[in-house]
């Protein structure tokens, strides 16, 4: 999911729900599915990444 959403440069709110709830969770979740979900909270900071409905 992380890497087509890196290269459409949009992600749905609803997948935004999914990742936020899945680093939330704090369990079952690898350093790496860590860093590939903060990199998609860094995209949508700096305006990498757009919200689509």
């Amino acid at each position: 999911m992380v890497d087509r959403i890196v290269a459409s440069g949009k992600i749905a709110r609803r997948e935004h729900l999914v990742l936020t709830s899945a680093i939330l969770s704090d369990d079952k979740i690898s350093e790496e599915d860590r860093h590939q979900i903060n990199r998609i909270f860094d995209y949508i900071q700096i305006g990498r990444l757009k919200f689509i409905d």
